[in-house]
């Protein structure tokens, strides 16, 4: 190739690489979309909100919620992953995420190839909750009912595959028990039954276990995140019993961008989202309700995310669930 043609080439992707480092200086020029694969008004769309207003604030372009439930978070999880990217659809995507790798047959995106960890923002315990009048108070009583009337007490969940759920197998994985478990659409109709005394037990996160254990309509018999809880301190975690060190399970909120988005842009996206994670109002949010704000680096949350769908890809596959 001619000197001449050759040098052209390199001006022309010279410009263009200037061009799109512009381009991407100047993001967000116009309103950024967070998509939410729950119903409004629950917890991740509550976080994805406050999450919203405060990236609003601090990279002053409009930033909107919209909520597309079903499949598990899957089709929100699909939206962002096929939409371009260009920093304008985003994802607040939980252990859904992951989990559904191996839950499902046809997920329609893959975690790791079609979406690009921006950053952890923080998670929620489930709490492992009875009826008052179930014999058992804590954990290790939970564990001695399990052994001397294995696959006896029926708990409760949000439904198949959800963390609560996934969490009480882990439990009864790690301490070779054996519960009933009863599948429910939603939280809320979990925790009616048990405080009415349909299941002795429920299992749900802290935000939808906490005010009835306070009223005394159930009791709190452990938490499966790895610290108590601000709202509970006399109720342990499952990882201070003999034989749990180390048991851990909370759900968590996270943002992804579209795989393929600009570096420059990830980049931008984290510095702020770290920054909103540290605003008194956000914290003050996510920790009125049992979370905690967890912020991690883009290489952090990548590796976490790979972890996160290792960890509970086993667990469902020893359950043997599968949905298609």
């Amino acid at each position: 190739m001619p000197l001449n043609g050759l040098r052209a080439i390199c001006l022309a992707a010279a410009m263009l690489s200037a061009s799109a480092a512009v381009a991407d200086n100047d993001y967000p020029k116009r309103p950024v979309t967070i998509l939410n694969g729950f119903a409004p008004g629950g917890a991740v769309d509550v976080v994805a909100r406050a999450v919203a207003a405060e990236l609003a604030k601090s990279l002053g372009q409009t930033f909107i919620v919209e909520s597309r439930p079903g499949a598990g978070s899957n089709i929100a999880a699909r939206a962002a992953a096929t939409s371009a990217p260009d920093g304008y659809t985003l994802l607040l995507g939980t252990n859904g995420v992951a989990i559904n790798m191996t839950l499902y047959k046809f997920p329609g995106f893959d975690v790791e190839k079609d979406l690009a960890p921006i950053s952890l923002v923080g998670d929620i315990p489930s709490v492992i909750a009875a009826n008052p009048s179930f014999p058992a108070n804590n954990i290790p009583e939970l564990i001695a009912y399990a052994k001397q009337k294995p696959n006896e007490a029926v708990y409760g969940t949000p439904g198949n595959g959800s963390l609560p759920h996934l969490a009480m197998v882990l439990f009864e994985q790690t301490g070779n028990l054996q519960f009933r478990h009863a599948p429910y659409r939603g939280g809320n109709p979990a925790v009616t039954d048990a405080i009415a005394g349909h299941i002795p037990l429920v299992v749900v996160n802290a935000l939808e276990a906490t005010p009835q254990i306070t009223a005394g309509r159930l009791k709190a018999l452990g938490v499966t995140g790895t610290e108590r809880l601000a709202g509970l301190p006399n109720v342990a975690t499952i990882a201070e019993t003999k034989g749990y060190a180390g048991y851990h399970a909370a759900t968590w909120w996270g943002l992804f961008a579209p795989a393929g988005t600009p570096p420059a842009i990830l980049d931008k996206l984290e510095k702020a989202t770290h920054q909103a994670l540290a605003t008194p109002t956000l914290k003050k949010l996510i920790e009125g309700f049992g979370g905690q704000v967890k912020p991690l680096s883009r290489t952090a949350f990548t590796a976490f995310v790979k972890e996160e769908r290792e960890k509970w890809g086993k667990v469902v596959a020893q359950t043997g669930l599968h949905i298609e």
